[in-house]
């Protein structure tokens, strides 16, 4: 080890006035470079800085987890569980919210891999500490321990099994402790368990035996209306996956949200939960298909397009998403087609939001009229009966609707102007798309412009709407072999590519 940090290190041992010696060993850090000191400080040198933290000094204990924030991601993991596991678990009771960081930090670190995971899963002493963090009044280090014990428990069964299983060894009992705290506590750990599930079948088989999982879905049927709130939002986030949702609909959770939808209108405080329920029959419309969920709630349509057109900006918003999760594949548009006026009214509102709508909601229904209009996850048998729909409502968005879009490009606000090229991009991938574009005057030129665009995000944009053109097999029919030369060399060299002023000047002449 270096010898001046070395010595600053040692004497921190002997030395009762810590902080000057601290403030050098800080100074140091800050001078040095990672790779200077690499594969020299040992977790054993770590050991007396730990020691520095059993003070009630605010400056000392700062000025330390500086340092220990700067050493310890160059020293090997399982070298710190090893020598400093006791270190680190006193750093989890710790009285200052910033060393109990600093342990859920290395913590994270040490499980980054499978060895380091099953090597802290033989310290159940320390595990269980880092459960009762769940339960810290310091929201952050609370919400610390939650994504810690997630990223934890998702590693693997055997390690799932050290939190959830029965064994009196595991940190069951711990968790159902914590649990009976509070409700926001309670919905921590329940957060903890819905990430665990997500993983796989086995994990979610785990997560039912712990009981923690249909205790979660007891609490839909809850009198207490913001305890409904919390509880529709996580169930929906848990319905991300195919082996989830089985395991939903199997525990009534389906049914139950489809009667809370068909009931909402007689529930005073409902406009605080739909929004969870709506995210829910999105992701169910995802993965089982939007004539699914027609068929178990043949009125949800209806009730969709009725909730988009409330006044309340958070329904409104939910809704938009699901219509364009459901919109996105063919099934889906054919499900909104069939709605009649309801479906061209909700694409016209759509078209208005997306030319003048505040900011948020008009990348969202720039998103939401791209699902609408894509062909990607159209059945190639079905495209003759959707291309006249997605025509039908590019034509909704205004009387000059690709003038529309392009103006969308044309947008000061990054966000905007890269969903109006991504937008452009669905067209292009669309028969119809190709002869909207082609017909557009200049729409070449601009196209081909380089210097429109001065960022990274907008050059890639562009890039794409003309790299998708150029792979259509129709491309050169429609805008012409000239035209088909000029786009291919576009995308021959790069969304960066910048021409010289001798090449410039030689087109010129």
């Amino acid at each position: 080890m270096d010898l001046p940090l070395a010595t600053l290190i040692e004497r921190l041992r002997v030395d009762e006035d810590t902080l000057p010696i601290l403030l050098q060993v800080k100074a140091f850090v800050v001078a040095a470079t990672s790779s200077a000191i690499k594969n020299i400080v040992k977790a054993s040198h770590l050991h007396y800085l730990f020691n520095c933290l059993h003070t009630n000094d605010r400056e000392q204990i700062e000025v330390t987890c500086f340092i220990l924030n700067s050493l310890l991601p160059i020293v090997d993991p399982l070298e710190v569980l090893m020598q400093l596991s006791q270190s680190i678990q006193n750093g989890l009771t710790h009285q200052s919210d910033v060393v109990r960081h600093l342990a859920l930090k290395e913590l994270g670190r040490i499980i980054t891999t499978v060895e380091g995971a099953g090597a802290l899963s033989e310290s159940p002493e320390v595990i269980r500490q880092t459960v009762k963090l769940i339960a810290d009044e310091d929201m952050s280090v609370a919400s610390a321990a939650v994504n810690f014990l997630s990223d934890y428990g998702c590693t693997s069964p055997n390690i799932a099994r050290t939190l959830l299983s029965h064994d009196p060894e595991s940190s069951l009992e711990t968790l159902k402790a914590v649990m009976s705290k509070s409700d926001a506590i309670r919905y921590r750990v329940f957060e903890v368990v819905c990430n665990i599930q997500s993983e796989s079948q086995e994990m979610l088989d785990l997560c039912i035996d712990s009981g923690i999982i249909s205790h979660l879905v007891k609490e839909l049927s809850d009198d207490d209306v913001l305890l409904r709130v919390t509880c529709c939002a996580m169930l929906a986030d848990m319905a991300s996956s195919q082996h989830s949702l089985n395991y939903l609909e199997q525990a009534g959770v389906v049914s139950k949200m489809v009667e809370m939808l068909k009931n909402s209108h007689l529930e005073p405080f409902s406009d605080l939960y739909i929004p969870g329920v709506l995210k829910f029959f999105g992701n169910l419309c995802m993965y089982s298909g939007p004539q699914q969920v027609v068929d178990m709630y043949p009125g949800f349509c209806d009730t969709l397009f009725n909730i988009f057109h409330s006044n309340e900006p958070s329904n409104k918003q939910v809704a938009i998403e699901t219509i364009g999760v459901i919109g996105i594949i063919d099934e889906g548009k054919l499900i909104l087609v069939d709605q009649g006026q309801k479906c061209v009214s909700f694409v016209k509102e759509i078209c208005r939001i997306m030319s003048s709508g505040a900011q948020d909601m008009r990348l969202r229904a720039v998103n939401v009229m791209g699902q609408l209009l894509d062909h990607r996850q159209v059945n190639p048998e079905k495209v003759d009966a959707v291309l006249p729909i997605t025509l039908s409502w590019y034509k909704l968005i205004s009387s000059t609707p690709m003038d529309t879009i392009l103006s969308l490009c044309k947008q000061p606000f990054l966000a905007i102007r890269c969903s109006g090229f991504h937008l452009l991009n669905t067209i292009a991938g669309c028969s119809w798309g190709i002869e909207a574009m082609s017909d557009f005057p200049t729409m070449t030129e601009y196209l081909l412009d380089r210097s429109t665009e001065s960022d990274k995000a907008s050059k890639e944009a562009k890039y794409e709407v003309v790299q998708t053109l150029v792979q259509s097999p129709r491309f050169a029919h429609v805008f012409g072999n000239q035209n088909y030369l000029k786009f291919r060399q576009f995308v021959k060299e790069g969304p960066f590519y910048v021409e010289s002023e001798l090449s410039t000047a030689i087109e010129e002449a």
